[in-house]
């Protein structure tokens, strides 16, 4: 390898790509560094698929052994001009002790076949120039419903996970004679800079430099290269690639992003990598599929297990709707002007699937799911959807959308380069309607599901005890949890009474509540709609109804009274209005329980308790006056699971 050393590309007459301009494509993406770098690393291995029913995809954190390390410093020594190299990252890893290294391979791909000069003659296969050497070279025979690639950008995030902004590409691929071949590459984009009056634009290649561009190392030659630097090589007639990251930046994805962020170390880094896995891939790595990504991933030599929902919850009901979404079990979402079917959406409800994840929280799922996940042609993980939550915190649904096949090119366009959400800006008329459309379908589902449009029930707390809780390993409060009273519960004089005179006050309809919209039947209008893509839907009210809602001050506490089991939640009261206590028993799909099992009887709200002691019995209390704390006392039922809410 001392024959070989870096090529930087000048400026030539007719201009060029500056290294900043290459990074700047992927636009500045909502997600950390590590998470694009697993989207668009399997998209690359998934487009790339071969008739093979498995496709592996291997991520190893590690660092360089001791046996090694001479012949990767001895990579960062020749030909690299010191202005080209501004902040010594390469004179650094020139010298370090240990360079830190995240491998990242597919096998059961086609590699990167083709011509290695972008003037070359017209060729089927252009793999090489579009991931190695030129910036969004995209065949305009690629069919993007099979494919997540729409941009050929997604390279930036390979260099963009690494400190020193350094990869190095290992690839084998079978010719048109059906040979197998090796290449091997060094590729690293650090900044546009002058040397010896020639400006450069940034770029620069490791291998075989000449006059006006840089060759791979070929076959044995590349095989030998990536031994000495330790790396494993292809075995059998495995065909794939693997990008080596070098110095991958670890900062912390849950801190902000600052300069000083805190970095994890290799095996926290390992775990947030296959967490990342779980959550951005998990529709192409469902067993049952004919098809599917095998994914492992390694720190220090150590095997980090990657979730999937035989191990968690929230991931297993998410796999079951996504089941029924494409077996045709759903429901079709649909455009009315013009009339279109615009996908298949299924759903499950949750019951304790409690998300606890950091690579899920940055996708925006935290405790119990409300979310549907988006998907199309490629089935990887476009974003989740966030619906309204239910009014239980642990009771949650977990929803699929599919894109109908023939909108997956007018989905694919909506997409910015990062694929993570669906912009209806980004396009022009029917196509903007569609994509317009769908933000408004997924919004009334959600708030069908949620709740959200009938009883307006609010998060005010919840209570299990008994069997049936400990089965579903759940068991929030009981007997001897939080405190134990005897309380005279005989009827006093109420202190609360009609906020007006000889009337009740106007319930707050599902009108109010939601955000103005244009005529739901005109699916063109853009007049009245607030929302410029799917990320920005909610089912929040707005802040003009917030003052209204009451809300929780703790978990409900477990009392007795005359020797009589009840539940004591704590309500805060925000203003004048006519409050309704519920109680409902939940079974172990999330929903409430109609006609109630054998032995169980129905939960009934016993009354309210003033913060003088004073009762209020019934379930309905009407309250004039200031912001109040108030105690809403439930008989408990034994055995069973109850959902308590307050509603407006």
């Amino acid at each position: 390898m001392n024959n070989h050393a870096w090529y930087s590309q000048p400026f030539r007459a007719d201009g060029g790509i500056t290294a900043d301009g290459l990074l700047g494509q992927l636009g500045r993406p909502e997600l950390s560094r590590l998470t694009i770098l697993v989207r668009e690393a399997a998209q690359n291995a998934w487009d790339a698929r071969l008739d093979h029913p498995i496709v592996r995809f291997n991520l190893d954190l590690g660092n360089v052994g001791a046996g090694h390390i001479a012949e990767w410093r001895r990579l960062f020594t020749k030909s690299m001009p010191s202005e080209g190299d501004p902040d010594d990252g390469f004179k650094r890893l020139s010298q370090a002790p240990s360079i830190r290294y995240l491998a990242i391979s597919d096998r059961g791909t086609k590699g990167l076949g083709g011509p290695t000069r972008s003037d070359a003659e017209q060729t089927p296969r252009r793999e090489w120039l579009r991931f190695v050497l030129n910036s969004g070279d995209r065949d305009n025979d690629h069919q993007i419903l099979s494919s997540g690639g729409t941009f050929g950008y997604g390279k930036g995030a390979f260099f963009l996970a690494s400190r020193v902004g350094c990869t190095f590409v290992y690839t084998r691929f079978r010719d048109d004679t059906g040979s197998l071949r090796s290449r091997f590459i060094g590729a690293a984009i650090r900044k546009t800079y002058w040397h010896e009056g020639v400006r450069y634009t940034g770029r620069h290649w490791w291998g075989r430099p000449e006059s006006a561009h840089c060759e791979p190392l070929r076959d044995q030659e590349a095989d030998d290269a990536i031994r000495r630097l330790g790396l494993p090589p292809f075995v059998n007639e495995d065909t794939g690639t693997t990008v080596v990251v070098v110095d991958p930046d670890l900062a912390d994805p849950t801190l902000p992003d600052t300069e000083t962020r805190e970095e994890l170390n290799v095996n926290d880094a390992g775990v947030y990598l296959a967490e990342a896995v779980a959550w951005n891939l998990w529709p192409i790595m469902l067993e049952e599929r004919k098809e599917r990504l095998s994914v492992s991933v390694t720190a220090n030599g150590v095997s980090i297990n990657v979730p999937g929902p035989a191990d968690d919850a929230a991931l297993a009901f998410f796999a079951d709707a996504y089941r029924n979404a494409v077996a045709g079990r759903g429901e079709s979402l649909s455009c009315l002007r013009p009339k279109k079917e615009l996908g298949s959406f299924a759903h499950e409800y949750t019951f304790a699937a409690t998300v606890t994840s950091p690579a899920a929280r940055e996708l925006g799922i935290e405790g119990a799911p409300h979310h549907v996940c988006l998907i199309r042609g490629p089935e990887l993980v476009t974003r989740y959807y966030s619906g309204p939550e239910r009014p239980n915190p642990h009771v949650g649904y977990a929803g699929v959308f599919k894109v109908a096949d023939d909108l997956d090119p007018v989905f694919a366009r909506s997409e910015p380069p990062t694929h993570d959400n669906w912009s209806y800006q980004q396009l022009t008329g029917r196509d903007a309607t569609f994509v317009r459309t769908l933000a408004r379908r997924l919004k009334e589902r959600c708030d069908s599901i949620s709740g959200a449009t009938t009883a307006r029930a609010y998060k005010v707390g919840d209570y299990a005890v008994g069997s049936v809780a400990r089965r579903l390993g759940h068991l929030l409060a009981g007997p001897g949890g939080t405190g134990t009273a005897i309380i005279d519960i005989e009827s006093h004089p109420g202190v609360s009474r009609p906020p007006v005179e000889g009337g009740r006050p106007e319930p707050i309809s599902h009108d109010e509540a939601s955000p103005e919209w244009s005529n739901p039947s005109d699916e063109g209008g853009t007049a009245g709609s607030p929302f410029s893509d799917i990320s920005a839907l909610s089912g929040e009210s707005p802040a003009s109804t917030a003052t209204r809602r009451p809300s929780l001050v703790s978990s409900p506490r477990f009392e007795m009274m005359q020797e009589l089991p009840f539940l004591v939640q704590t309500v805060r009261l925000h203003g004048s209005g006519r409050y309704e206590g519920c109680a409902e028993v939940l079974t172990g799909e999330g929903g409430t329980e109609g006609n109630l099992p054998i032995g169980i009887s129905a939960p009934r709200i016993h009354g309210w308790r003033g913060q003088d002691g004073n009762f209020t019995l019934g379930d309905v209390l009407y309250h004039s006056g200031g912001p109040v704390e108030v105690e809403l006392v439930v008989h408990a039922v034994s055995d069973a699971v109850l959902e308590i809410s307050v509603r407006v």
